[in-house]
């Protein structure tokens, strides 16, 4: 079956708007006269309007204009005596009267006919845009109590359109985790809070989640009345995937924990081995008291407790060591961070005297908390502290020192810096120096000080790069103070 071009569409339908127009004239001068002859006066004029009015309604300008042509051609040729189109001067301003009015009646429609096609492109638009962006909107008269929902709104909460919107309602929608806040939020908006932005979730009939954020503001009219209009977006996408993004990062940050943790091998077996051998030794001796003819118990338990300091010091040393390696999602405690800068420094001190460098704390007292993963923190300490040590590898005309600081930044800022006496890098690097992919080492992935950057990041801090005023390299960071 062929189809019609737009052009044969256009034809017909204009072909359709004035037969509309010549049957609805048509339709009023038949009625005028039938009715004449029972009325003092033609109704024609009337019901001319009437047909000239739903001309212009049903086909716009023209149509309109074509029947009042029509009517005001029937006017004269059956209700201006005499009878035809011979007209006397004095029915002029009859005639004029009605063709001004049933153009001034085509204008109002057309003008109305107008801004209904506006508002309904208007109303389809906005449809448009809430379904793309999965944001719907809603109005809550608090006197009534009377809430009114867009189709999105509907459809993000999966109710028919039918079903009146009600506080049960989406109170039965909410997540019971979230349940209470969200009643909270709904009390404040009633008892008069101009506005309120909050996210929240929805637990579906089959059980899947969205994630909701909702923004409002209350409008107050001219009558008194008051109404919260507000808006609600769809964010189920967005939070899945920052969670998947949070997941790879995380993964990706413990690869780099593991890999570091593969550079120093050789360092964490030698700090592993000294406690050993110092058990080894305590032993022995300890075995030697006992085995006296006279046995010396007091030394034999000086031994035994030599025995279960080196114990100790190996198991935190495996414990530190265990932590960095295994996969866990970020615990956010409150720690003092020269607490967690001791616990890394531990691993990386045999690192480093391995490279004969030697490592200075400045670590400064009375540092408030900080609230962080001590893991993740330890990781970042790990990475800048072994990129130092890296750096001092060739240095051979002075004291390899690496120092690491801290102190307190402002009143809710903790500052960790690592400083070495390396032979530092040119200045157009250090814009690049915490991108992904991005190493002046030749077999380097370009990927440690990326996540380092992610890390401090994710606890509220930043983390820099520069250059001292001698030689080598300052590498700092803040963490946020725990309130």
């Amino acid at each position: 079956m062929s189809q019609s071009s737009p052009l044969q569409w256009s034809r017909r339908s204009a072909l359709v708007n004035c037969a509309v127009a010549v049957l609805s004239v048509v339709a009023a001068l038949v009625a005028a006269l039938l009715l004449e002859p029972h009325m003092h006066s033609s109704p024609f004029v009337s019901l001319s309007l009437c047909a000239i009015m739903f001309s212009a309604w049903f086909g716009g300008f023209g149509p309109g204009l074509f029947a009042t042509a029509l009517s005001v051609a029937g006017f004269i040729y059956y209700f201006v005596p005499p009878i035809g189109f011979a007209v006397a001067p004095t029915d002029l301003p009859r005639i004029v009267l009605l063709a001004v009015t049933a153009l001034f009646v085509v204008w109002l429609n057309v003008a109305r006919r107008g801004t209904e096609s506006a508002l309904r492109r208007s109303e389809a638009y906005l449809a448009d845009a809430q379904r793309l962006s999965h944001t719907g909107s809603f109005g809550w008269r608090i006197g009534s109590g009377d809430i009114i929902w867009s189709k999105e709104t509907y459809r993000i909460f999966g109710v028919d359109e039918t079903v009146k919107p009600t506080i049960d309602l989406i109170l039965q929608r909410v997540h019971p985790d979230d349940r209470e806040f969200v009643l909270h939020e709904i009390d404040r908006a009633a008892l008069g809070k101009p506005s309120y932005d909050y996210e929240h979730r929805l637990l579906m009939p089959n059980g899947a989640i969205k994630h909701l954020t909702v923004r409002t503001h209350r409008v107050k009219y001219e009558s008194g009345e008051e109404e919260l209009v507000g808006a609600l977006m769809d964010v189920t996408a967005t939070r899945e995937a920052q969670e998947a993004l949070r997941t790879s990062q995380a993964e990706l940050a413990r690869v780099a924990r593991v890999t570091a943790l593969g550079q120093m091998s050789a360092s964490i077996a030698h700090e592993v081995n000294q406690p050993l051998a110092a058990i080894a030794t305590a032993a022995a001796a300890g075995l030697r008291w006992l085995t006296r003819e006279v046995p010396e118990i007091g030394e034999a338990r000086a031994c035994v407790s030599h025995i279960v300091e080196e114990a100790n010091r190996a198991g935190e040393v495996i414990r530190s060591v265990r932590d960095l390696a295994k996969r866990a999602d970020p615990e956010l405690i409150s720690l003092d961070i020269n607490e967690v800068v001791d616990e890394a420094v531990a691993l990386v001190k045999p690192e480093a005297l391995r490279h004969c460098v030697t490592v200075e704390l400045q670590l400064a007292s009375g540092l408030p908390l900080v609230r962080g993963d001590r893991v993740q923190l330890q990781q970042v300490i790990i990475n800048l502290a072994i990129n130092g040590v890296q750096a001092m590898a060739t240095v051979t005309d002075r004291a390899r020192v690496l120092t690491i600081r801290t102190e307190q930044r402002e009143s809710d800022q903790v500052l960790v810096a690592v400083q070495d006496v390396g032979i530092g890098m040119e200045p157009d690097g250090l814009d690049r120096l915490f991108s992904a992919f991005y190493t002046t080492k030749p077999d380097g992935m370009g990927m440690g000080l990326s996540i380092c950057r992610s890390i401090i990041e994710a606890h509220g801090g930043r983390v820099w790069a520069s250059r001292n005023i001698g030689s080598g390299m300052t590498f700092q960071f803040t963490v946020s103070a725990h309130r």
